[in-house]
């Protein structure tokens, strides 16, 4: 009896080997695509062969000469980290609750919206804190380490590292930065906002416009050929 019981157990595993999915633990991320010069180094400070699938693990430092890499979260949210950039991923259940800290250089973010109790998704640099709940929005420091942030979608709490003044809530289309030392300047409204191609992040079964508007399959058909020479 217990020989049937064994063969039986035996025979469902090998009906059924996707039983138990591989999920990536907090904090980890995968490499979805990249070109150009990309360095990485383990938490142990390790080099680390930059190539699309592995995973990279909280710790990690990642820096992009000239070139880009996308980072798949494990939420579902995606990272493209720009040319001459440096970032270090974070675990969000420990320490300063980052998932990802920019230390120079642009990213730019899709991130899963937050719903109910979980935990909103906060990224650091060296001169602000940024909170969202699910969104698309940039980040840039420079080398003076003013961070500069834009949004596309959604909201984006800003605020400076260490000072006691109010965060800033940014709106779709506008902009803030932060200095050292300083608290978030007022939002301005971004003239003539639009990402180029190589920065939009691309989301599955998504497609945009040149103006990065999400567009349905069927929405494309019947497009009048002369609203391309509409005013943006």
């Amino acid at each position: 009896m217990l020989l049937m019981i064994v063969i039986a157990f035996t025979l469902a595993a090998g009906q059924n080997p996707e039983a138990q999915p591989t999920t990536l633990a907090i904090g980890s991320a995968t490499i979805g695509e990249l070109k150009g010069e990309v360095s990485i180094q383990s938490p142990q400070g390790e080099s680390v062969a930059a190539q699309p699938g592995i995973v990279l693990t909280p710790g990690s430092r990642i820096e992009i000469g000239k070139g880009s890499l996308l980072l798949n979260l494990a939420d579902g949210s995606q990272v493209l980290v720009k040319s001459h950039s440096q970032v270090v991923l974070k675990a969000p259940d420990q320490d300063k609750g980052f998932s990802l800290e920019l230390l120079i250089g642009k990213v730019v973010n899709k991130i899963q919206k937050r719903l109910g109790s979980t935990p909103s998704f906060r990224m650091g640099t060296p001169t602000a804190v940024i909170t969202v709940r699910g969104t698309r929005f940039s980040v840039e420091v420079n080398k003076k380490q003013r961070t500069e942030v834009d949004v596309f979608e959604g909201l984006v709490e800003v605020e400076g590292i260490g000072l006691m003044g109010p965060p800033v809530v940014i709106r779709p289309g506008f902009s803030t930065w932060v200095e050292r030392n300083r608290n978030p300047e007022s939002p301005h409204e971004i003239q003539n906002l639009r990402e180029s191609p190589e920065d939009r992040v691309r989301q599955p079964g998504i497609e945009r416009d040149e103006h990065g508007r999400e567009q349905k399959p069927d929405s494309r058909q019947g497009t009048k050929p002369e609203q391309e020479g509409e005013p943006h």
